[in-house]
Order: structure tokens, then sequence, then C-alpha cells
């Protein structure tokens, strides 16, 4: 059986130029959704957390949040002609948190179908995350940005742009890794990544996290807070 997050991105990636590059990829540049649905979901966890997060397509923003507890906003809309069909290829998207002490996955399921994935909903994800969160990212399609994170950070995305945004004296291992993976750094040192990246490298002295990134198609994106 074909991996559905393979499918998606197989499907998101051919579709490339009638999208308008990478930031068209998932929803529908211009016009208005034909139905939209919000619900938040969150967890309490007793320490600073390891937090993975699987999601089909979309984009992803996490900030820092409360200690001890995690909070999920996601947005879903649908670009389908028919409102009830709209409505429908919402209720196929579902949210859901498994935890074992610190150790958190949410899971953000799509579409069942190929036929239902090419008629692209979208589904925007805000994180609220406590201080110093351990950070995985599995992600089909979409853009993600993490904004000063505290620990370690893994993206694995299939196409798209991953940002993270660091406070300007921030030090770190950076590791990139990909299929055509652009690297543009606003912190010094960095290498510019392209076809078959393989990039490992430390920037600032004494580094207190490590990013790792592995792109299919996509940009890498290392920005200084101000």
């Amino acid at each position: 059986m074909i991996d559905r997050r393979v499918v998606w991105v197989v499907v998101l990636v051919l579709t490339l130029a009638g999208c308008g590059g990478l930031g068209g990829l998932v929803g529908n540049v211009g016009g208005d959704a034909t139905a939209e649905a919000s619900e938040t979901q969150g967890v309490i966890v007793g320490g600073v957390p390891s937090l993975v997060v699987n999601h089909f397509a979309g984009s992803v923003v996490v900030r820092d949040g409360e200690a001890g507890k995690i909070t999920a906003n996601l947005t879903k809309q649908s670009w389908l002609r028919v409102e009830a069909d709209a409505q429908a290829q919402l209720d196929q998207i579902v949210m859901a948190f498994t935890q074992r002490g610190t150790d958190v996955t949410l899971n953000i399921e799509g579409p069942d179908t190929v036929a239902e994935a090419v008629r692209t909903p979208s589904a925007d994800l805000e994180l609220l995350v406590p201080p110093g969160t351990r950070l995985t990212i599995n992600q089909s399609a979409g853009d993600v940005i993490v904004e000063r994170p505290g620990g370690d950070v893994a993206i694995n995305l299939g196409a798209g742009n991953a940002t993270v945004r660091l406070p300007e004296d921030a030090a770190f291992r950076l590791v990139v890794t990909g299929g055509v993976a652009d690297v543009k750094s606003e912190f010094e040192g960095v290498p510019g990544g392209g076809l078959a990246a393989d990039i490992d490298t430390t920037v600032g002295d004494n580094p207190t996290q490590t990013l790792t990134f592995n792109v299919g198609a996509g940009d890498v994106r290392l920005e200084k807070t101000r």
C-alpha cells in the first residue's frame, strides 16, 4: 500500500506550476472558501515536553505558550464548489493528541483518497508550546514556521518552506538534508544548500540546540528575531 503522505507529496509537487510555486501548494489562491471550521485542543504536561506533529498538509506556526500546556488551534477550509461536499471534506480532517507523560504526539489526518487530495483542502495549525519544548514536525506539504524555539527542532517536510526564527545571539548546530533544499540564512557561515543538500555545521560558540531539516523541495530559512 502506498503511504498517503507520499501520495500527497506527489500530487502537490506535480501541481506546482498551476499553484504559483510552493506558497500555493495548499488551498486555493484567491477566492473565498466554500466551508470553514475551527477547533482547539490541548493537553497538560508535567515538565518540558517532547512533541511530535504529524500533519498531512497545510501551514504550521509554532510559538511559545504557557508552561505545562500545549494548545493546538486548527483552521480547516475547503474550496469545493458544492457546500455540502466542502463540509464533508472538512469532516475528513481529524486532529487528535496522544500522550505518555511528557511525550506528546499530535496527528492531523486529511482526506482518505487521492481524488480528495487533488481538490486540496487547507488545514492551518497554530501551536502554542511550553518554553524549551523539543519539537519534531513531519509534514507532507505546506510551510512551517517555528518562532524562538528553546529546544531541539527537527522538521521533515515533503514540499514547502521551513523557517526558524532565533535571537541574534543564538548558537546552534544545523543539519540540512533533502532533494532540493536551498538555505537562506541571516546567520553568517551557513552554506547555501541546493540539490541533494548535505549540511552539518555549527553557528556561534557553545551551541545549545540542534536544528535538523529534511526537505524534499523548498527553502530552509534561518531568520533573526528583532
